[in-house]
């Protein structure tokens, strides 16, 4: 399993981009070892690169807590301190899902190899 992997089983699970690329963050910082401080802001922009806007952010921070999968303690003015459930994320991803599920699938097509050059330039 690698980084790649794990979001690709995040957003298989969830069907919503957003809310695995936040979960997929919050475990890369290491919330579930130990609190990670954050803003919405800053994990929209330097996190997630603007690809999600920071309400965006804010939503699936209230959907992770609400689905149990974190704990949020909001501090005023200051950042809002995040802890993942490791148990409860790693008990998500146990369920296999179906080998021919578009990002599970390890089909090799032609169109792979063409990109694979296309990228070698």
């Amino acid at each position: 399993m690698n980084a790649s992997s794990l979001f690709v089983q995040l957003v298989q699970r969830f069907h919503n981009y957003e809310v695995a690329a936040v979960l997929w963050v919050l475990l890369k910082e290491e919330a579930d070892v130990k609190e990670f401080g954050m803003t919405a802001g800053k994990m929209a922009e330097e996190h997630l690169c603007r690809t999600v806007s920071e309400s965006t952010v804010r939503r699936a921070i209230d959907r992770l807590a609400g689905a149990g999968f974190i704990s949020v303690r909001v501090h005023k003015n200051t950042k809002t301190l995040v802890s993942v459930d490791r148990e409860a994320v790693l008990n998500f991803l146990r369920d296999p899902l179906p080998a021919r599920l578009p990002a599970i699938s390890k089909k090799e097509f032609e169109f792979l190899n063409a990109w694979a050059a296309d990228e070698a330039g």
